[in-house]
């Protein structure tokens, strides 16, 4: 859409719905309108516009009119499917988009509700009839499907730029969804066109088509897809114009399924967004052992089993027993990962939407079955095998991906040798079956069908004439919990669940919203989860909130973990030691808190109370380098240099020393005067864990050295010798770049 279009109607519809000016919205319509003749609109806006103009001359004239709260209502619904219709028109005119090319077929054809209900129900008739005539030419059943086919692509388009619809279309529409005497695919394909269409235009009554065939439908399937069109479709302030949205959401709610499942979607929404994450763990992670243990190759004459090495077996015996354990392991890896809600096969199957099927935008989300027209030479090639009836039987692919892989086997069917093609017409090709999932289960039908979505607006090219569902940048539709229409729902008791997945996530801006938007200060578990949040960027904030707690719950463990650790990340050390003291009177056997007692303590100038409890757990943890790393410097602040040599000594010697080891070590030896040693140790400080040049390295020093200059001056060492310590390690040989 031309953008400064596209500006004057989003502000129309924040006239509408914000701000409720129906006379500015209007005037805003009139201009765009004469701005560009193609948009008239038959006359809507004018009729709108003369009922406006007879109220308002109502009111001037001093009538008291009881209706006209009402009646100023209806002309804002009025006008805002007015604006929508344009909206779509102005989609038509911009050119080369999916809506432009949907107009061009369209028109073409008589398309309205009755008209598709009859044609649908003549296809199940025909088949029907076929299916009784055994001598019937196959070439006559393939071409019933490819007429059939054609017809669908414009009834999906139709439905990409249909007006905004009044209470009986929507109703004739939810019925003919319903109907047990239309094909069930044909009935999933259009819930999916008609939440492609709610993307970008909010239509009450086409929602209302989904919330009802999601409460009424006993297709699984059909209910999930009308689920997910559902979350993606709410708009937000809505309510404010068409009080039915909120009655809907909330009989939508109502219902503790519902609540259940839109919890499951929003957690399968978000691991759809990691993919990209997902597959670069199982990029670098997970395939490259398999690759390795499997025993086929490549070749520009297709893939070829390797020959086996004679020595193998006699050098390692044990190899391949060893492969295949590793080859096992990675395999359970991505099982778990899928099995969680990863969408591990989006890496693979991504490069594989090239083929000329995806040039059709309802191949996107048409369910996968074997008579699809566009797989009529797979069949041919791939006649006497079983994958199309495996992939369409099992198989823990989406549709889309079906029929990238039917695709693609097709192309290379004939390349690859005689025993893979067995294996591959096996139950157990490509990892069919795989899975312990129950394939049938509504959450694993959503999730597929999200994935079919989620390929869609990640690789296709027209996903661009869209709003983008899993975009947090563009529109906050991916987070459809965040929408205010379900405040004082039943969805609300299933926002501390959410929070719980959202605080795992460390997503905390979203979480934030979330608490906003829901406040129960006098929740215990909300308010604990509100500190939590704010110690990400309000650490003073996040204290007075756990002490806030404390003084309802005083011994309430996370409060008190959160109020000590907070207390002490803001140099609160008197407020850390009290926290963790009655953490340890709680929790005596629990050795973290008492390490971060002692750490508190010996910040706290309490450092003979720390130190005393830190030898116990040094004694009790030998090889714990955290205890060590804080007697060390407990030790240090005690004066007692000899004993902390000896702990940095040992601590040294481990595994996993930190450049701080090698910093608070070079301070041991400072203090005991041995100078040559603490050169080293500060020398290998500041080129640990970095190839910087010179100027960093000097910045890491010399902030080493001001953060803790507190325990040089106790130790004796004075400004003066902490310039010249610092000039000698950096300009000594060891440190030239």
């Amino acid at each position: 859409m031309n953008q400064e279009l596209f500006n004057q109607w989003e502000g129309i519809m924040s006239d509408i719905n914000k701000d409720h000016d129906l006379g500015h919205a209007i005037q805003e319509l009139h201009f765009m309108m004469s701005q560009n003749p193609l948009l008239a609109d038959g006359g809507e806006i004018e009729n709108i516009n003369r009922d406006y103009t007879l109220m308002k001359d109502f009111m001037r004239h001093g009538y008291k009119d009881d209706s006209r709260e009402e009646l100023y209502l209806h002309l804002l619904r009025k006008i805002y499917r007015a604006a929508c219709n344009m909206y779509v028109r102005v989609e038509i005119i911009s050119g080369n988009n999916i809506f432009a090319q949907a107009n061009n077929w369209v028109a073409r054809y008589n398309l309205s509700i009755d008209a598709i209900r009859q044609k649908l129900e003549g296809f199940v008739q025909d088949i029907a009839f076929l299916s009784l005539d055994p001598d019937v030419a196959q070439d006559k059943y393939l071409q019933l499907h490819k007429s059939h086919y054609d017809y669908m692509r414009n009834v999906f388009q139709w439905l990409l730029i249909a007006r905004q619809w009044n209470d009986d279309e929507a109703s004739a529409f939810t019925h003919l969804l319903l109907s047990p005497t239309i094909d069930a695919n044909d009935a999933k394909l259009m819930i999916s066109a008609l939440t492609l269409s709610q993307l970008n235009v909010f239509d009450v009554n086409k929602l209302q088509v989904l919330v009802d065939v999601y409460l009424q439908s006993n297709d699984e399937y059909l209910r999930q897809r009308a689920l997910v069109g559902i979350a993606f479709a709410l708009p937000f302030h809505a309510d404010s114009i068409f009080p039915s949205y909120r009655q809907m959401m909330d009989k939508l709610c109502q219902s503790e399924r519902a609540c259940k499942e839109l919890l499951e979607l929003q957690i399968q929404v978000f691991y759809c967004m990691d993919a990209d994450k997902d597959n670069q763990h199982i990029q670098k992670e997970i395939l490259p052992t398999i690759m390795k243990n499997n025993n086929l190759t490549i070749t520009r004459f297709g893939i070829q089993e390797k020959e086996e090495d004679p020595m193998q077996d006699i050098l390692h015996p044990d190899a391949t027993d060893k492969a295949m354990e590793e080859l096992e392991k990675s395999f359970q890896k991505m099982k778990k990962m899928q099995e969680a809600g990863s969408d591990i096969y989006f890496g693979g199957f991504s490069q594989m939407k090239r083929f000329p099927f995806f040039n059709y935008i309802s191949n996107w989300f048409v369910p996968f079955y074997s008579e699809h027209p566009e797989l009529q030479s797979v069949n041919d090639k791939l006649k006497g095998t079983r994958m199309l009836s495996m992939l369409l039987n099992s198989g823990p692919f989406c549709d889309s991906d079906k029929y990238s892989f039917a695709l693609a086997l097709s192309s290379i069917i004939f390349k690859i040798p005689e025993n893979l093609r067995e294996m591959l017409n096996s139950e157990d090709a490509m990892m069919m079956g795989a899975t312990d999932e129950n394939t049938s289960s509504p959450a694993y039908i959503r999730r597929m069908y999200l994935q079919d979505f989620y390929r869609f607006f990640r690789i296709s090219s027209f996903h661009h004439d869209f709003r983008n569902p899993f975009d947090y940048s563009s529109d906050t539709r991916s987070f459809f919990f965040a929408n205010p229409i379900f405040v004082g729902t039943r969805l609300q008791d299933y926002m501390l669940e959410l929070c719980s997945y959202l605080l795992k996530r460390k997503s905390y801006q979203l979480l934030r919203c979330v608490l906003d938007m829901y406040p129960q200060t006098d929740h215990l578990d909300f308010a604990l989860l509100d500190a939590t949040v704010a110690m990400q960027n309000n650490l003073v904030e996040a204290q007075d909130k756990f002490r806030s707690i404390l003084e309802k719950v005083p011994d309430h463990e996370g409060a008190l973990k959160g109020y000590a650790q907070v207390s002490f990340n803001l140099g609160d050390f008197g407020a850390a030691e009290n926290g963790y003291k009655q953490l340890t009177s709680l929790f005596p056997d629990n050795q973290r808190y008492l390490l971060n007692l002692s750490i508190s303590q010996i910040n706290n100038n309490h450092v003979d109370d720390g130190v005393k409890t830190l030898y116990r757990l040094d004694y009790e943890q030998p090889t714990n380098p955290f205890v060590k790393r804080a007697l060390g410097w407990g030790l240090m602040m005690q004066g007692n240099i000899k004993q902390a040599i000896g702990v940095y000594d040992r601590l040294l010697s481990m595994e996993n020393v930190h450049d701080t080891d090698f910093l608070n070590a070079g301070y041991a030896y400072w203090f005991d005067r041995n100078i040559s040693f603490a050169i080293n140790l500060f020398n290998r400080f500041v080129s640990a864990r970095s190839q910087l040049p010179n100027q960093d390295k000097a910045t890491k020093l010399v902030r080493a050295f001001e953060n803790d200059s507190s325990l040089l001056q106790l130790n004796g060492i004075s400004k003066v010798e902490r310039l010249i310590m610092q000039d000698i390690v950096l300009n000594s040989e060891g440190n030239n770049d």
